[in-house]
């Protein structure tokens, strides 16, 4: 070969090596522009998807607003029998237009036709399963007179669920409510407390936990009866396979056949002293709901056990004035409480723990639906004076306006009912 070709040999030679590394740079250069991209879509998805959570958040947090305006007609799709005197009804809408989502642990307010003479009966239920598009569930326990009250008669609305509604029955519904749900901005590790029919808003709560496949530690604790009165154990106890949750069932009376370390784990209540038992420090953001018994004691002993309030979030099942927590400290002392519909003026002296509590006591006869501060059925305008609420209500409630069931006098007021 002479040294021209070698020349032009070598220039090929070099030139395709440029090229090559041209060609090389260009593709590394593409490669990092997309991954350039894709990083800028994921945080650009993750933003969007932080920014949808804050919102639904601040939509679910404030009780004026509604998925829909006033009742939407529900079809009962299915019964099912969850356990003693505690079934489940499957509603689906009439319309068939997919349903919007709400926050777990968010209730239904439920218009029942009872006497066609009267008024409906407006009544509140949890929702016990996870958001989803084409059903909602409610858990119901038929309800007997309430516990100090022999004289009242057993619960009209859980009475008509389980007497009279059934398969292809029509309700009216209205849209999900409610402050008391999972934070959705909120990842950090959790303990879901359920007493009785007060796990259904637990239920649903956990239920959507594990469909998001959160990898946060979750303390799931159910307290029953016995277990003809634990609904959905077939579910607790698939969730306790679930790694990354652990699950502690108590029963208060296990019949002959229960069997400890098989059908329940603790036999007693659900206390504060089975919780600092079982969790590793008080550390976690508490979630908590059931009968007024367990919340009395319960939620004053988490706190103090050193859990701040801001992570205690709590819904009383049963009459809702409990004072516990943020309840607490509202009664102004000894005052005169005019209604209405009453003669004289009466004397509050603080016994007892709601406007509604005290009018029935005294013989006064008001509306009410939920009794937790939920439906509204007991709104009341304050023509004088000023009454505080023990909870946040779950209804929108205007300047001058109260609701009974939880409603406490600060001083001397007049009530128009």
């Amino acid at each position: 070969m002479d040294w021209q070709s070698l020349g032009l040999t070598s220039g090929a030679v070099l030139l395709g090596a440029s090229g090559l590394q041209f060609l090389g740079a260009a593709y590394v250069g593409r490669r990092r522009l997309r991954a350039s991209r894709r990083r800028v879509a994921r945080r650009q998805t993750d933003f969007d998807q932080q920014l949808e959570t804050v919102l639904q958040w601040a939509r679910a947090s404030k009780p004026t607003f509604q998925a829909w305006s006033g009742t939407r007609p529900f079809r009962v799709s299915a019964i099912v029998d969850e356990a003693v005197d505690c079934k489940s009804f499957y509603l689906t809408p009439v319309d068939g237009r997919p349903l919007p989502r709400f926050e777990p642990g968010q209730y239904l307010t439920f218009s029942l036709t009872v006497d066609p003479r009267q008024r409906p009966l407006v009544r509140c239920y949890s929702i016990s399963e996870r958001p989803r598009e084409d059903y909602y569930r409610v858990t119901i326990k038929r309800e007997g007179s309430p516990v100090g009250k022999n004289g009242l008669p057993p619960g009209q609305g859980s009475g008509h669920f389980h007497s009279r509604v059934e398969v292809g029955s029509t309700l009216q519904v209205q849209s999900p409510q409610g402050v008391f749900f999972l934070d959705p901005t909120d990842e950090r590790p959790v303990v879901l407390v359920g007493g009785g029919i007060g796990t259904t808003p637990i239920l649903s709560m956990v239920h959507s936990i594990v469909h998001r496949r959160s990898k946060r530690p979750v303390y799931l604790f159910g307290g029953f009866g016995n277990s003809r009165e634990h609904p959905f154990r077939e579910q607790f106890t698939a969730l306790s396979e679930i790694d990354n949750l652990h699950v502690d069932v108590s029963y208060s009376r296990p019949t002959p056949a229960d069997q400890l370390g098989r059908d329940y784990d603790h036999r007693g209540r659900i206390e504060v002293a089975r919780l600092r038992q079982v969790l590793p420090s008080n550390n976690f953001r508490f979630y908590v709901c059931g009968p007024p018994a367990m919340m009395e004691s319960l939620v004053p002993a988490l706190l103090e056990w050193g859990v701040p309030p801001s992570h205690i979030h709590f819904e009383a099942f049963g009459p809702a004035s409990v004072k516990v927590g943020r309840s607490a400290g509202l009664d102004a002392g000894p005052c005169n409480v005019k209604f209405s519909c009453a003669g004289e003026p009466l004397h509050w002296t603080g016994e007892h723990a709601s406007l509604l509590d005290f009018a029935e006591a005294e013989g006064v006869s008001l509306d009410y639906g939920c009794r937790a501060g939920n439906c509204g059925q007991c709104l009341a305008t304050v023509r004088e004076g000023k009454v505080a609420h023990a909870k946040e209500p779950g209804f929108p409630v205007g300047e001058k306006e109260c609701l009974t069931c939880i409603g406490v006098p600060q001083g001397d007021v007049e009530i128009e009912v």
